[in-house]
């Protein structure tokens, strides 16, 4: 493939869904999700295509890239959800130049993929920093260098990655660790600190969700305040009730933010902090919630 129809490739790939803002903020560096169309054959995707399983057959083919390139410095934060006795190793996490299409897609990636002509680099997390539970985050800086940090202290190591051009996560599901979730990303800049917005599910379904709130909630909550307030019946009452959770309108509200906004249930207050911290109405980030 030329440099031109690459190019071209990759405006296309920015049209599409997973490269777009779902929370319409200034300080939003974009969904932030699995690629769906390129993994190990071992792999499911699941939660809006931020959690990959590994089935447990093999302690191979659990390759796994992000839906999009990521920027330097932006630090990508993973959740190990699952893991067995069955094998030995466990996480990989890098980063590769190559688009993830062009990827002849081998059952590991150390040295598979870290040993070819191509460019890749990936860290060997010890088994010890990968139970159920754990957290991490990885990133790239503009040194090349691959940091990862976790719990247990801070490693990183020079790589030979093209920091130039676009850099895509690579995430190696193995040896004992059978299942990780994204939590979503952070850049910190000049005027604040930017992050991930949650990425909507793969799926042409028109219920499709994101994370449990329905599409349609979405493009409703992401009209102007005005607009919904005066979006009436024929009685000219309003949109939505104001004691009716306004993600999932099937539960009552009893969780104030700290916005000011008492407008959403426990169960999607819950959900909103963890994929996007910010209020579905104002669209201010909202603080750690209290639950009484």
């Amino acid at each position: 493939m030329t440099a031109k129809k690459k190019e071209k490739q990759r405006q296309m790939m920015t049209n599409d869904s997973v490269y777009r803002c779902v929370c319409h903020k200034r300080t939003s560096l974009g969904p932030l999700s699995f690629h769906s169309n390129v993994n190990g054959r071992l792999i499911t995707l699941s939660d809006g295509g931020r959690r990959a399983t590994r089935d447990e057959s093999s302690f191979r083919h659990g390759l796994v890239f992000s839906a999009r390139p990521v920027q330097i410095q932006e630090k990508l934060r993973l959740r190990v959800e699952s893991s067995t006795g069955n094998w030995q190793g466990s996480l990989r996490v890098g980063f590769a130049n190559v688009l993830p299409e062009e990827t002849k897609l081998p059952s590991l990636a150390v040295p598979d993929l870290t040993d070819s002509s191509s460019m890749y680099a990936a860290a060997l997390l010890p088994e010890d920093k990968c139970y159920p539970g754990s957290e991490m985050e990885f990133w790239i800086d503009s040194s090349a260098t691959l940091w990862t940090r976790s719990s247990d202290g801070t490693t990183f190591f020079q790589t030979a990655l093209n920091i130039h051009g676009p850099i895509w996560a690579m995430i190696d599901i193995y040896g004992q660790t059978t299942a990780v979730m994204l939590l979503g990303s952070e850049k910190k800049g000049l005027l604040g600190t930017y992050r991930s917005c949650p990425a909507l599910k793969h799926t042409d379904d028109d219920n499709c969700v994101y994370g449990d709130i329905k599409k349609e909630t979405l493009e409703r909550l992401n009209k102007p305040m005005s607009m919904q307030i005066h979006e009436s019946d024929n009685t000219g009452t309003e949109a939505f009730d104001s004691e009716d959770c306004v993600v999932c309108y099937s539960e009552k509200t009893n969780i104030l933010l700290s916005c000011g906004h008492k407008c959403v249930c426990t169960p999607c207050a819950t959900k909103i902090y963890e994929l996007s911290r910010t209020c579905p109405l104002c669209r201010q980030c909202i603080q750690p919630i209290q639950f009484s």
